[in-house]
């Protein structure tokens, strides 16, 4: 067991996929087939099934992992030290998003 989750980590790592992730690298995984096929497969099987409910919070989670890695997230600490005027409005993005989450899935 520990061999084969040896060797799905190598795959993984092998792919780029979490680095490019965590740099937000959106050109990178746009060719990246390791990334575009199984997740144009994942909206494919979604629009199939008329799941517009997943669609838009898949959407919204893509949207909210650009905006992290936007330069106005940058801006938000400066010399140690947080800009309030843009934590606030960061603050507000991020919790209006969880609660078009919230209302998405309890409809």
């Amino acid at each position: 067991m520990d061999d084969l989750w040896r060797q799905f980590t190598g795959l993984l790592k092998a792919t780029a996929i979490p680095q490019q992730v965590l740099e937000h690298d959106i050109a990178g995984l746009a060719h990246n087939l390791w990334f575009v096929i199984p997740f144009c497969l994942l909206i494919l099987w979604m629009i199939y099934r008329k799941a517009w409910r997943d669609i838009a919070i898949v959407a919204l989670v893509i949207g909210l992992w650009w905006f992290s890695g936007s330069e106005f997230m940058n801006g938000t600490i400066v010399n140690g030290k947080p800009v309030l005027t843009k934590l606030v409005s960061v603050i507000g993005v991020f919790l209006a998003a969880v609660a078009v989450i919230a209302y998405l899935l309890f409809l």
